[in-house]
Parts: C-alpha cells; sequence; structure tokens
C-alpha cells in the first residue's frame, strides 16, 4: 500500500538506514483497531446511519467517552445534557467523528505516556485544532479534512516513539534541537537516520487512508515551491498550522525555532493580506490555543 507513497519520497537517511529498512519496520505496524477502522467504514458510507455507526463503536469504551465528553463540551449552553451515543454523534459531527476515532488510535498506541509522548500529542492536537481555525479563517470549505490532516501530520513520530530502540533516541533528538536550533525532521535525521513524514505517510496508506491525507503527511515539512493545485493548498495549509501550533506554544520543544516570518509566502498564497499578516496570525494563535484546550478535554 506504500508503493505509491514511496515513488514521492525526496527525503534521505543517515545512520546507515535504507529504504529497505523502513519497509520492513512499517511492515511490522499492527493494523489499525478493528472497531475505528469499521467506524470510519461507516462514516463514509452515506448510507449508514448514527445507530449503525454507535453500533460499532460501543465496541471500544474509550471511544465512547471521548465522543460523549466532546459532544458535551460542543453542546455548552444546551438546557440537557447528551446521553445516547447516537444523539452525540449528530453533536459532534461526522467529519469531527473521524478525528476523534483516529486520535484515540494515535492516544492509545503508545502504553508509555511520559513527558516526550505529551509533547509529541500536544504537537499532534495543536497542529489540528490550527489547522482548523487557519482554514476556517480563509474560508476554505474542507475545515474537517484540514483538521485531519493537522492531526495525522506527524503520525510517524507517535509511531516511531512505540518502537523501544528508536525511542530511547529521542531525548538525543530533542538534545541537538536544543543546541543547533533546528526542526524535529531536521534533528531525527541527523540522530535516528530517519524522519517522521516517511513513517507516517507510509503507516497511513497501511492504515488505508486517502492517498492525498498520506503525501500531506510525507510532504508537509519541504520547501514551499507554490501552490498549483487542491493537493498543495492541503500541504501548504498543514505546514502552516503546523507552524502555528509551534508559535502558540503547542507541542514545541525548547529550542525549536519559530518560522513564522519566513512562512509568509505560504501564508500569501493560501490568501492573508500581507498588511494584516502579523495581526492576523497573533488572532489565529490565540483562536488556536482555545480551540485546543476545548477538544484536549475530550481525549483525558
Amino acid at each position: 500500500m506504500s508503493d505509491t507513497i514511496l515513488l514521492e519520497y525526496q527525503g534521505e537517511f543517515s545512520k546507515g538506514w535504507k529504504l529497505d529498512d523502513v519497509v520492513r519496520m512499517v511492515e511490522t505496524i499492527p493494523p489499525m483497531p478493528q472497531a475505528a477502522r469499521k467506524t470510519l467504514e461507516l462514516v463514509e458510507d452515506p448510507n449508514s446511519t448514527p445507530y449503525e455507526i454507535a453500533g460499532i463503536m460501543a465496541r471500544d469504551p474509550a471511544l465512547v467517552s471521548t465522543v460523549m465528553r466532546a459532544a458535551n463540551s460542543a453542546a455548552l449552553g444546551r438546557s440537557e445534557t447528551v446521553v445516547a451515543l447516537e444523539e452525540a454523534i449528530l453533536v459532534v459531527g461526522l467529519g469531527s467523528i473521524k478525528s476523534i476515532v483516529l486520535g484515540m488510535t494515535l492516544k492509545k498506541w503508545n502504553k508509555s505516556f511520559g513527558p516526550t509522548e505529551k509533547l509529541i500529542w500536544e504537537k499532534s492536537l495543536g497542529t489540528a485544532a490550527a489547522a482548523y481555525v487557519l482554514a476556517t479563517f480563509l474560508g476554505k470549505t474542507y475545515q474537517d479534512t484540514a483538521r485531519l490532516c493537522g492531526l495525522l501530520h506527524n503520525l510517524g513520530q507517535i509511531v516511531m516513539l512505540s518502537l523501544p530502540d528508536i525511542r530511547a533516541k529521542y531525548p538525543e533528538v530533542f538534545a541537538y534541537i536544543r543546541e543547533h536550533g533546528v526542526s524535529f525532521v531536521e534533528a531525527e535525521r541527523a540522530v535516528i537516520g530517519l524522519t517522521h513524514p516517511l513513517v507516517g505517510a507510509m503507516v497511513g496508506r497501511k492504515w488505508q487512508l486517502p492517498f492525498s491525507i498520506c503525501n500531506t503527511i510525507l510532504r508537509y515539512d519541504e520547501p514551499f515551491e507554490g501552490i498549483d493545485n487542491t493537493q498543495d493548498e492541503q500541504i501548504a495549509l498543514t505546514k502552516l498550522a503546523a507552524e502555528l501550533s509551534l508559535c502558540a506554544g503547542l507541542g514545541c520543544p525548547e529550542g525549536h525555532p519559530l518560522f513564522c516570518s519566513s512562512l509568509r509566502p505560504v501564508a500569501l498564497a493560501l490568501g492573508f493580506e500581507e498588511s494584516t499578516l502579523m495581526a492576523d496570525q497573533a488572532v489565529l494563535a490565540r483562536q488556536t490555543k482555545v480551540l485546543y484546550a476545548t477538544e484536549a478535554v475530550a481525549y483525558n
């Protein structure tokens, strides 16, 4: 399933890693949990009903409680609490259900959930919130897809941290970031030898996620070369969302560079006005923090 992604990959390896090594590593990653996979299938089926979706979700109590918390958070101000899962699905919306299902899958991926995992999880939710805020601000019609790409942009990091040999090197990754002031991708390549965008994209294909999302995961950290089509726009928005999250202080390790000013070409290409860019960025960073705080509650 990852062959088409491999054709897109333009990155480099170090520390003796080769592409075949990454392929073998990804082959050892378990498939998506059955309840999550089946729920996503039903959400994509226009003929499915909330009752059918609820029936599948009920197999996973943690997923049910997350959806219920999200529904009651979204329903603040209503006179009655949401108590039925079918109603919760309608309140949250099918687009958000996809993010919650995948979010819970990622949250449960690592049995150890120490400071490193917490920071990477914050980076996932922060970028998801930033992507939704950006898409809404820019008047895009794909807010839910933008949020999903934001949530999954560092899927590879979550997977890599589940592998003991790689996780043991992550303190060195943080130290490299502090010492050299580089991004996660640069530090991972220097310390580990491979980077999370490729791993995440390959796992996404293994989980049968849409190619456009996997391609966004793969390329969000690549240098910006303009927007020629909808795929380019999706990648650019995810790139900007990842940096907006860091600028908002969400998932940002000590020493990680903040590229807010250098992302001006990306922002302008997406539709920002240059005269108000800095002010808009400050407002959107605040909105991102608020949305992150609201949505993070569902996963606690």
